[in-house]
């Protein structure tokens, strides 16, 4: 359903039909980590014009991020749609600024020199792809595409970690995103118990992430 069909017709804040209380609860309160780690990371760049989440992860996310606030939107009530939403305003800011500091997360001098090429074919490329795939083979909520593109995050997390000097590895961050992605693979994993795709992102996002956080905690960054 799109944004324009969706206002066609009323909906619940909660939709208590197709999810259960807890399972609400729990990507409720994953979603608020998520927009407060937004948050957390705008005040990052506005502090030291340095991102604190690899760029790959946020071209990516982009591109989950207006297909499901537009073109597929969630199915959990219009408090879970205005969250979708905030990511995607947020996220757009974390775009102006991964344009202009983002070169700072690039090793080889070919790319960092073409960093505004690369990022702008891949904001289109990233947008086309991801919204042909959700439109045709994702589940409600969009959680097959999104935690692909956890994946690539927590993997890239310990890229990031390794470049020196780099000032946007976070303990906060490093938190905000486990947590937030943990509590939501609760709450998928008890909507999808035998989708064991899904379960093996889940436990990987896991394992990247808790590594990046024994880095952080091992370099007392």
């Amino acid at each position: 359903m799109t944004i324009f069909e969706y206002f066609q017709s009323p909906h619940p804040w909660f939709n208590t039909v197709d999810y259960t209380v807890p399972q609400i609860v729990l990507f409720t309160t994953g979603a608020v980590l998520w927009v407060a780690a937004y948050i957390n990371t705008i005040y990052w760049i506005v502090k030291k014009q340095t991102l604190d989440i690899p760029a790959i992860a946020i071209t990516l996310n982009f591109g989950c991020e207006i297909t499901t606030a537009i073109f597929f939107v969630p199915n959990m009530g219009n408090a879970l749609v205005l969250a979708y939403w905030a990511w995607l305003v947020l996220d757009a800011y974390i775009i102006y600024s991964l344009y202009h500091y983002g070169y700072k997360q690039m090793r080889v001098d070919f790319f960092k020199q073409n960093f505004h090429k690369f990022l702008i074919a891949g904001l289109v490329v990233s947008f086309f792809v991801q919204c042909s795939f959700i439109l045709r083979y994702d589940l409600p909520m969009a959680p097959l595409d999104s935690y692909v593109i956890n994946l690539v995050m927590s993997i890239c997390f310990i890229y990031m970690y390794f470049i020196p000097g780099y000032q946007g590895n976070r303990k906060l961050t490093g938190w905000a995103k486990f947590l937030g992605t943990g509590i939501i693979s609760v709450m998928f994993y008890s909507k999808y118990p035998d989708n064991y795709f899904l379960s093996s992102l889940y436990i990987f996002c896991a394992l990247f992430d808790i590594y990046y956080l024994y880095l952080l905690y091992k370099g007392h960054l």
